[in-house]
């Protein structure tokens, strides 16, 4: 047996699993046989507020029930647009209760692509965050859809903070109205036509019968829905229990990953659910929402960006201590008392907490090492996509390496593959990372010459998943990624097809030519810049004409996929056989992001 070939079980595993689980169920019969006799403890966290299993058990009956009512049948599917409150819980096991689909749409999605995502889906009934209530009015008429429920993260709040939150909102003019349309309904009042002493029978379990659809860009960064089914998500629960990280009954895991990525739903909201633990949810999705609610949880599911703020904030409150200590005056001395306060704050919630786990973007060894050693706490690393239901690979907590992305969960064989021959190549080699695992994604919806090329068989007769990443694996097992074999940007743990940003670009007249790259900027370690060659005729005009293109970009594109760096280039450079040199436009990006204060267009010659 040669090095690579290690007994993952024996060596970076649990030899018995934390729980072990029946795979061959509903993901609400799962949930439920786990936490039959655990009614009382507590499933959510929000807000300072909880929501104990009983209390949800009992809203998700009465959900269920509502939906039957509205006419919603075994097989159809509900699109979900919304931010992480308990009506991700409601919907997740309500839904799979009657059989229903649950499509999970990206809240930033635009007009266009959001009417494409219901109608390939014939959802009649969508559930959305309120405040993206008015953007369903211009659309909804362009849709088969019969209702929509509009969902508020002060639903949960208790009964006078919800009235004093809504007096305060009115005030300030942010009060969400629901729209003069009989289509729009409340989504706490539409559960009370539901429910909790319903008769219905769940849905049987059929093992290939789709159970949830994620809205994503997939591995090659096209946009796609990506189909999964109940056992899916519970083999990946399976895998959990063979880690070493403590996901024990009565933990708490903090959720700051939406519900729209698979990281969130599956690994985060679902695996909660099933170890019996609580979810600890936050409606921000910002990079100090882990940092200000440090102290309320033991597990903290998170991406590079939210460890990164908690780092800076103790450098910069480390940092004014000795000023402030040589000044006298009450000023300071306040101050000094607030920053020691924060401070004592802040270790005592790491003191707390157990493990950080960090997915969805790269981390550097030497940023992992400074980490810990700060924060006293090992950082897990992890490494997954939408097709194979979030996690893959994931740091062994007792037998960490910074720099890599860790080894693959129990029960997943990794392995590298030469990205033109297909050939299986030795350890230390550079190659593309593809995983042989029992539970891959379904399939893309409507879209089987994608499905292909992902889900691929081998000579080995087997059917690997390719990620798209160049990664080579160790003597020990750990794998390091390398960078990409397609041209992905991987944004806030979003992944941006630069094709996409082009077309839309090289759609305006004066755009002759458009390159787009990822570059590293002081927030993010990926953004796209765009490149631009124009016409001729309009060479000397790009500073007037950036405005249209930024303007033409904010129409037709998600936030997350506007250009952070529009260039003007004289001409696009090719190789020498021919081909676009991305290369040197990375060069020339990166330099030019490191050398100058965050401008918008230069021209590079």
């Amino acid at each position: 047996m040669s090095k690579i070939d290690i007994d993952f079980k024996s060596k970076y595993h649990r030899v018995t699993p934390i729980k072990e689980f029946d795979l061959n169920q509903t993901l609400y019969s799962l949930v439920k046989k786990e936490n039959i006799n655990n009614k009382n403890s507590q499933a959510i966290g929000y807000l300072g507020f909880n929501k104990t299993y009983g209390e949800l058990f009992n809203e998700v009956e009465k959900l269920a029930d509502a939906y039957t009512k509205a006419g919603v049948n075994y097989g159809d599917t509900v699109a979900i647009c919304t931010i992480n409150t308990p009506a991700v819980q409601q919907n997740l096991l309500a839904l799979n209760k009657i059989g229903v689909v649950s499509k999970w749409i990206d809240l930033r999605t635009k007009g266009n692509d959001l009417i494409k995502n219901i109608n390939e889906s014939e959802c009649k009934i969508v559930v959305i965050f309120d405040e993206i209530a008015p953007l369903f009015e211009q659309i909804i008429n362009e849709t088969n859809v019969e209702k929509v429920l509009m969902s508020s993260p002060k639903d949960y709040l208790p009964a006078p903070i919800k009235i004093l939150a809504n007096y305060k909102d009115k005030k300030n003019g942010k009060f969400i109205k629901t729209p003069n349309d009989k289509r729009f309904l409340r989504f706490t009042d539409f559960m009370e036509t539901g429910s909790k002493n319903n008769k219905w029978i769940q849905a049987p379990f059929e093992k290939d019968k789709p159970s949830l659809i994620i809205q994503s860009s997939g591995s090659t960064g096209k946009p796609k829905s990506i189909i999964h089914s109940d056992y899916n998500l519970n083999s990946s629960v399976q895998k959990f229990a063979y880690t070493d990280l403590p996901f024990y009954k009565g933990k708490v895991l903090y959720v700051s990953v939406p519900p729209f990525i698979i990281y969130g739903l599956s690994n985060s909201i679902y695996a909660a659910l099933a170890f019996q633990m609580k979810a600890e949810m936050t409606p921000y999705v910002a990079e100090n929402t882990v940092y200000d609610d440090l102290g309320k949880f033991d597990i903290s599911f998170g991406a590079p960006l939210h460890y990164r703020y908690i780092m800076a904030k103790i450098k910069e409150l480390t940092s004014k201590i000795p000023e402030l200590e040589k000044e006298n005056d009450q000023i300071s001395k306040k101050e000094l008392k607030r920053t020691l306060i924060e401070l004592e704050r802040i270790f005592k919630g790491l003191k707390r907490t157990d493990i950080l786990v960090s997915g969805g973007d790269k981390m550097s060894a030497e940023e992992i090492l400074e980490m810990q050693l700060l924060f006293d706490k090992v950082i897990i690393n992890g490494y997954g996509n939408n097709e194979v239901v979030g996690a893959a690979v994931v740091s062994p907590r007792y037998a960490n390496k910074p720099g890599s992305i860790g080894v693959p969960l129990y029960g997943i064989e990794a392995a590298v593959f030469d990205p033109e021959t297909n050939q299986k190549l030795n350890q230390g080699e550079l190659g593309e990372l593809c995983l042989q695992i029992d539970n891959p994604f379904l399939e893309y919806d409507n879209n089987p010459e994608e499905t292909e090329k992902i889900k691929r068989e081998h000579e080995d007769g087997k059917y690997w998943i390719h990620t798209g990443d160049l990664c080579y694996i160790d003597e020990d097992g750990y794998i390091t990624p390398k960078g990409r074999s397609r041209r992905i940007i991987i944004k806030d743990c979003f992944k941006i097809c630069p094709d996409t940003i082009e077309n839309v670009i090289q759609e305006m007249p004066f755009v002759k030519n458009c390159i787009v790259i990822g570059v590293d900027d002081e927030k993010l370690t990926s953004v796209p810049m765009a490149f631009i060659e124009l016409e001729k005729e309009y060479k000397d005009q790009f500073d007037i004409l950036l405005t249209q293109i930024e303007a033409y970009c904010q129409k037709k594109l998600p936030d997350y996929e506007i250009p952070s760096y529009f260039k003007e280039i004289e001409k696009i450079p090719y190789t020498s056989n021919n081909k676009q040199d991305f290369k040197l436009l990375e060069e020339l990006g990166n330099e030019y992001v490191k050398a100058n204060s965050p401008k918008k267009l230069i021209k590079v010659k």
